[in-house]
């Protein structure tokens, strides 16, 4: 994607060969200064001491990138890669750039760190591209679960990073989990249950419970209580028992699967239900 327009791509031979000597008087200047500090500078330590040799090694950086950008070393373009939902301009904005201003001058290793503050965005690679151009590639974040915790929503990835916590209603395909530290350990709970897809087409959100293990909350309001291990083995047999008994069509309030080898049911206490839907044993 092209943010900036191309300024100097048309530049004849004539022009060129004018800005290098331009450079060179630049640069000669600056060296003629940059000795003089040097000379100055070791004849007397109160010079160091207040701030007037750094303020001349400044101003003789100063001039000396301005002769660069004078020769055509400067920021005319950007061209980002690997944006599908990154924003562009915010992009643009974390990279603090002003078109003209020294190519070489840029601190490149701040910039990739505020590219990476984006929150699409989980990796950068930011380079040069002499003599105008600044090319960045990015790494978007994978969205994995709409994230629900004191009354605040986030679009998390697989590593539990937010990656926006606005504009949510166009990911609402995403699954919803619950409770705090949930993005951290979402993705192994989410990836095994692809596996009992009678499970998971009926589940509504995952909450974690104390940070410790998840319960899955139904779409008909029953909660399905997971242990902290071998959450695998009772998934089987939850899923084997709807299959069997329609379990989730039942009038079940919660289905406790923490006692190992055992389905716990638990009903509605004013309606009734067949007595194999109460439990079983494997």
């Amino acid at each position: 994607m092209r943010l900036m327009p191309s300024i100097f791509r048309n530049e004849d031979r004539k022009t060129r060969r004018s800005q290098s000597g331009k450079l060179r008087r630049r640069l000669i200047k600056a060296g003629i200064l940059t000795a003089t500090i040097g000379v100055f500078g070791g004849g007397g330590w109160h010079l160091i001491q207040s701030g007037w040799v750094s303020e001349r090694i400044a101003a003789a950086n100063a001039s000396f990138m301005n002769a660069t950008a004078d020769a055509g070393l400067s920021v005319q373009d950007v061209v980002v890669s690997g944006r599908t939902r990154a924003n562009g301009e915010e992009i643009l904005a974390a990279l603090d750039l002003e078109r003209g201003s020294p190519i070489l001058d840029v601190d490149m290793a701040a910039a990739r760190k505020r590219i990476e503050s984006i929150g699409w965005i989980s990796s950068a690679e930011i380079a040069r591209r002499l003599p105008d151009v600044i090319y960045v590639r990015g790494v978007e974040r994978q969205p994995l679960a709409i994230w629900q915790h004191d009354g605040k929503s986030a679009l998390v990835d697989r590593a539990g990073k937010i990656i926006q916590r606005t504009g949510l209603d166009a990911f609402s395909e995403f699954p919803l989990i619950v409770g705090e530290g949930a993005p951290h350990q979402a993705a192994q709970l989410l990836d095994l249950l692809r596996a009992y897809p009678t499970v998971a087409n009926e589940t509504e959100a995952a909450v974690r419970v104390s940070n410790r293990r998840w319960n899955l909350r139904l779409h008909n309001g029953i909660d399905v209580r997971l242990p902290e291990k071998n959450i695998a083995t009772a998934l089987d047999r939850l899923e084997e028992f709807q299959k069997e008994h329609a379990l989730f069509d039942r009038d079940v309030i919660a289905v406790d699967l923490r006692v190992p080898d055992r389905l716990i049911v638990r009903v509605n206490p004013n309606a009734a239900i067949p007595a194999k839907a109460r439990g079983k044993d494997t």
